[in-house]
């Protein structure tokens, strides 16, 4: 009895972190099962070539979107958390980052336009045109701004309908591989829609209103942002490098194989991401060490048991959904598989703890670490020609592990968790 009403304390004293939570854990749910549907049914219809095609394109714009983003996801949801209840701060940092990703938003399109001149780009030009909506959605939906207010459950609604309009059209125009446009296209129209939903709520809901800047008002929020933008470049690097390497040296239908591991442990990532970016503005304003150490070591002991459960059910899910070549991503997986694992670690302990405590500095150095070991690795295996599927995942889990260690190793140094 006494157990039982300490849990409901517990829970009445971090109500707003369980709801925010719930709603996002139930938009995970979501997103787990759409991927599952539509992507056997892409990859069968449309041929793993096509597929690895489309696959590559998003690859090359998401590089791009880092530049739109510009650090602002972070850093703006930092400013937002902390002067949540002054609305004339909260209009100048809303109003302040959208005028300054507009700008950014403007500049990778000449970017883009410029990658034209590169032949295999150039072919396909309506196809990269289409994927960026990526670069739109990451400057249209302020899910900083919720994360901020901590009113998670905005992003949870208005993404679920995203995933909906794409899943409910996708089986209806997609019937061939002349048809591959429609993937980005559906994409794209899905996001835009949820964005200006998205917009309207923060205008009428939180009364917020946009406001013409100075100039210096927008340097100060621009030069703020830019110390992290250095560390969602090395991300990023990180992240989509592999693909991009797969298309331009092994082919598209092995970028098939390594997208479906990395989808899978994208998704897995993005539910511990949800622990992060949920505890983030919360731990922002109290601090609260022994709180975030205990959920830090809760969710890697689960993530440890989802890994292995994953692991043994994956063979029996390619058997019944995909041909039988798509069982050359079981090995990946068992090497690509602990990357979810290691992100949370690393994103918990970085941008949770050691960007609360404003050693952004640390943060960056440590990004700029782990890229070289991923660089060095790459190079290694490039040297003695065994650059594959394996390796190209081997060299990404190793630089990750690396980065969430040397991320702990400041977090002690600092004594922060």
């Amino acid at each position: 009895m006494l157990m039982g009403t300490k849990f409901i304390e517990y829970i009445h004293r971090y109500k707003t972190l369980v709801e925010n939570f719930g709603y996002l854990s139930l938009l995970q749910i979501c997103n787990l099962l759409i991927p599952l549907i539509t992507y056997p049914y892409l990859v069968n219809v449309l041929g793993e070539e096509v597929y690895g095609t489309i696959v590559y394109a998003q690859a090359i714009v998401t590089y791009l979107s880092v530049f739109v983003n510009w650090g602002f996801n972070i850093s703006a949801t930092k400013s937002i958390s902390i002067h949540r209840d002054n609305p004339v701060k909260v209009n100048q940092i809303f109003s302040s980052v959208y005028i300054v990703k507009t700008f950014f938003l403007l500049l990778v399109f000449v970017v883009l336009f410029l990658l034209f001149l590169f032949p295999d780009i150039g072919k396909y030009k309506s196809l990269y045109l289409l994927s960026m909506w990526l670069c739109v959605y990451e400057w249209l939906f302020p899910v900083w701004f919720f994360q901020g207010m901590e009113k998670m459950k905005y992003i949870a609604i208005l993404s679920f309908v995203s995933r909906l309009i794409f899943i409910s059209f996708i089986f209806l125009l997609v019937k061939g591989e002349a048809d591959y446009l429609w993937v980005p296209f559906l994409n794209g129209i899905g996001a835009i829609v949820t964005s200006l939903l998205a917009i309207f709520i923060v205008l009428r809901k939180f009364s917020v209103s946009f406001r013409w800047q100075s100039f210096r008002t927008l340097f100060f929020y621009t030069k703020d942002s830019t110390k992290l933008l250095m560390t969602s470049i090395t991300g990023i690097i990180k992240d989509r490098t592999n693909t991009v390497i797969i298309g331009s040296v092994l082919g598209m239908n092995e970028v098939t194989y390594y997208d479906f591991i990395d989808k899978i442990v994208n998704v897995l990532s993005t539910i511990f991401y949800t622990i992060g970016n949920v505890l983030f503005p919360h731990y922002n304003r109290d601090k609260n060490k022994s709180f975030a150490r205990k959920l830090l070591f809760l969710t890697t002991g689960a993530g440890i048991l989802i890994y292995v459960g994953v692991g043994v059910f994956l063979k029996p899910f390619i058997l019944l959904f995909f041909s039988l070549e798509m069982l050359t991503a079981i090995p990946v997986y068992w090497i690509l598989g602990p990357l979810f694992l290691m992100r949370h670690i690393s994103y918990y302990l970085g941008t949770v703890i050691l960007i609360s405590h404003n050693h952004v500095k640390e943060v960056i150095v440590n990004m700029f670490y782990s890229l070289f070991v991923y660089l060095l690795l790459l190079a290694v295996f490039w040297g003695i020609g065994s650059l594959d599927l394996y390796t190209l995942a081997f060299s990404l889990v190793i630089s990750v592990m690396f980065e969430a260690w040397h991320r702990g190793y400041y977090c002690r140094k600092y004594c922060i968790i």
